[in-house]
């Protein structure tokens, strides 16, 4: 069995599968709640991929879930076309009574959090009758707002005194995802899954496909027909999806094979990436699973003192699993605070990871000449940011290229001092917001300007918020907040 810390990805699609069973799914969940670590799971099938497509900000979730399993067939299916297959399918509606099996062994916690009044308690309790001597931390049905106007603060302060070891949010994708996002960081829960309707499920709202169509892959089928008026449209939308992505993917497959698109390019200058504190590997050209696992530990171990630089200027296309090495990497480089540049000369390569989205999260360029200019430009404003006060007293803020839950903290911080130093020396001369670096933006940030326009009204000064483009735009719109954060007063 692989490591249940670290199961090796493959990607489908976009979205990072790690490939585990039903048993690994539940030795990798032990393990993390022994870890003590904060860790998330999620269930992923055909229409979270097809919703990340869309949604930047779920598709960001997924690249960087802990744990991410494939909830539906197909993703199996593809796998093993684009490359070594995933194990098999693993459903959350069959994981959720599994965890609760485990916790009952080894003595711990469920928090059922989500759902229609009641059902939490009726799903808890069916956990129980099926699993004697399982403890149940706590049930909890908020009421239905969107995350920024739920009442978060009292949601915590419930797990905080539960202390569950794991939990299951039931509040349907993508808000259970981006709703755990939010929060994860700040609370000590080692292990929390978004369970979608599996509550529903257990406590018997709503019934499940029998054995043998589950067998028969249909179980889309029996939901759909169960409810057609919501779930028709969504499987006919998932099917198209499907149907296109796949068809240009084998268009891309099948397309001819050019060695580079800049066959005179110089090689690339290692002593000025040196300088630039990066270190230059090249991808292996063919390895087999255990020289690419060398490998991928090799690279993270650079990433821990230098900007890593993967050239794949051998390679005329990638797998599944070798596209999974790509993301493992850039996760350890984020991690440590950098980006993973990768530059891949192959026109179909580079096609490649731009069809699938994984350009939104790693930094993909063709030449080594783009790689250094790219090295050159990366300017800690756009890292961190940058908070200061213009004339009159107008706090000026300029975004930095990502902000997230993992850094809007330490930004908001900032806003607040700079703001107190201009109240201290007058009065406020408003506040404007320059988006125009951002790159990616989620829930909390969008939370963070939300209550700083707020605040600016409550001040009664002027906010004024401009810049936004591309999937940071999407991500406001996604949000309807467009014309909230965008218009100025």
């Amino acid at each position: 069995m692989n490591n249940p810390i670290k199961p090796q990805t493959a990607v489908v699609l976009g979205i990072p599968f790690n490939d585990v069973s039903f048993e690994d799914a539940v030795e990798w969940t032990r393990q993390r709640v022994l870890s003590r670590q904060p860790a998330y799971i999620a269930t992923a099938n055909m229409d979270f991929i097809m919703q990340a497509w869309r949604d930047p900000e779920l598709q960001r979730i997924l690249f960087e879930a802990d744990l991410v399993v494939a909830d539906g067939i197909p993703i199996v299916w593809l796998s093993r076309l684009l490359g070594p297959g995933l194990k098999g399918r693993v459903t959350g509606s069959d994981l959720v009574p599994l965890l609760a099996k485990l916790a009952a062994r080894e003595g711990f916690s469920l928090f059922c959090l989500g759902g229609a009044p009641g059902v939490a308690e009726k799903a808890a309790a069916k956990l129980v009758e099926r699993n004697p001597g399982l403890r149940i931390a706590g049930c909890y049905s908020p009421p239905k707002a969107d995350i920024l106007n739920m009442d978060n603060p009292a949601i915590l302060a419930r797990l905080e005194t539960a202390a569950p070891d794991i939990l299951l949010v039931a509040f349907g994708a993508p808000k259970q995802e981006k709703w755990v996002n939010l929060h994860i960081r700040q609370w000590r829960v080692p292990v929390s899954m978004g369970v979608g309707g599996s509550l529903d499920f257990l406590a018997g709202i709503q019934k499940r496909a029998p054995k043998f169509v589950q067998k028969l892959a249909l179980e889309w089928l029996w939901r759909m027909l169960s409810d057609p008026p919501r779930l028709v449209r969504r499987y006919i939308a998932n099917f198209a999806f499907f149907g296109s992505v796949v068809f240009k993917l084998a268009c891309l497959r099948g397309s001819p094979t050019h060695a580079s698109r800049h066959p005179g390019a110089t090689p690339p200058d290692l002593a000025l990436a040196e300088k630039l504190h990066a270190k230059w590997m090249a991808f292996p050209s063919a390895a087999s699973s255990g020289d690419l696992e060398t490998f991928r530990s090799a690279c993270a171990v650079e990433t821990t003192a230098r900007t890593l630089v993967l050239d794949l200027g051998t390679r005329t296309w990638m797998n599944s699993r070798e596209l999974g090495i790509l993301l493992d990497l850039s996760r350890v480089s984020r991690a440590a605070g950098r980006r993973l540049y990768v530059r891949a000369p192959c026109p179909r390569v580079s096609r490649l990871l731009r069809f699938v989205q994984l350009d939104r999260y790693l930094t993909v360029a063709e030449t080594p000449a783009e790689v250094i200019q790219l090295l050159k430009d990366r300017r800690a404003t756009e890292i961190e940011g940058n908070v200061h006060r213009g004339p009159q007293q107008r706090l000026i803020l300029v975004l930095p290229a990502e902000l997230t839950a993992a850094n809007v903290a330490a930004f908001k911080a900032r806003v607040d001092q700079s703001w107190q130093q201009a109240e201290d020396q007058g009065a406020l001369g408003g506040v404007m917001v320059n988006a125009s670096a951002v790159e990616f933006i989620d829930s909390a940030a969008l939370g963070f300007l939300v209550g700083l326009k707020k605040r600016t009204e409550q001040a009664r000064t002027h906010f004024q918020c401009f810049g936004f483009h591309d999937a940071a735009l999407r991500t406001l719109k996604l949000a309807r907040l467009e014309s909230l954060l965008t218009e100025a007063h």
